[in-house]
């Protein structure tokens, strides 16, 4: 969707815009009712949104300036090895089978969105996106591991993992606002983005890191819930055979077929 009218900038401002709207009331009645976030949480959650904010910013200077099939399978690669780190320093050791399927979906995510080893090389990683990749990257890893930490010190159940999940998006409109108005020295978008994409977008958003920050009560190992969010780069694959028969069958499945096994290996053998 972001990419529909190459106005990434507008379109993800526009989607926080709406979550920020239309969960405003329900997320303010209901955490004055049940007061569920620790003031530990509120810190964490400050501080998550602000590297939210963070990869909004980068993802959207990154496919303004290189091809999605370079960027993506690098913002969702680097976090899952960094936030398996981020575990280790917390004490939180993943398991040696589940550093293995760790890393097997690491590698997955490089291949599965190519079309060709030809795509690979090093002038299409390394070049004006990379930087803008990196911070991508890096507000992934500051946001997954602070959300970790917030989910141990929250009232437990899937209502307290909804009301984060409003004011983490909060916090990452406020800080998207400000880097926008420092850095973007664009004009107005080419085409216009309306609202009803953005809106669409921001439902799907919320409802997915809602379950992810659900998911954070049930684990001790971040890295773990981090590396099976890359199962939709599998049901994407899939469905871009299926309905655009999209070519690259080989380098593609073997991609997803290395993201299906390392999250076999972290589903049964990972603790």
């Amino acid at each position: 969707m972001a990419r529909r009218h190459r106005s990434e900038a507008a379109f993800f401002n526009r989607m926080l815009v709406a979550i920020v709207a239309l969960g405003f009331l329900p997320a303010v009645v209901s955490e004055a009712l049940a007061w569920s976030l620790t003031p530990k949480a509120w810190a964490c959650v400050a501080g998550s949104g602000v590297c939210c904010g963070v990869y909004y910013l980068g993802l959207a200077r990154a496919y303004g300036a290189s091809d999605f099939t370079v960027v993506y399978p690098l913002v969702r690669a680097l976090p899952i090895l960094l936030v398996g780190l981020g575990d280790v320093l917390r004490g939180r050791y993943p398991s040696p089978m589940g550093w293995l399927g760790i890393v097997l979906v690491t590698f997955g995510c490089f291949f599965a969105p190519l079309h060709s080893l030809r795509e690979i090389t090093i002038s299409k990683y390394l070049n004006r996106a990379s930087v803008w990749m990196l911070l991508t990257a890096l507000g992934t890893v500051g946001y997954s591991l602070l959300d970790k930490v917030a989910s141990e010190v929250v009232h437990q159940g899937p209502a307290t993992a909804a009301r984060y999940c409003y004011v983490f998006f909060l916090f990452a409109f406020l800080a998207y606002a400000a880097f926008l108005r420092a850095f973007q020295r664009e004009g107005p978008p080419a085409k216009p983005v309306g609202w009803a994409l953005p809106a669409l977008g921001g439902c799907l958003d919320f409802v997915g890191y809602w379950l992810i920050l659900w998911a954070y009560q049930l684990t001790q190992h971040a890295s773990y819930v981090v590396a099976f969010r890359q199962l939709s780069i599998v049901i994407g694959v899939i469905l871009a055979f299926v309905l655009y028969k999209e070519r690259g069958l080989a380098l593609r499945l073997a991609g997803t077929s290395l993201i299906t096994a390392g999250l076999v290996l972290i589903g049964l053998w990972g603790r």
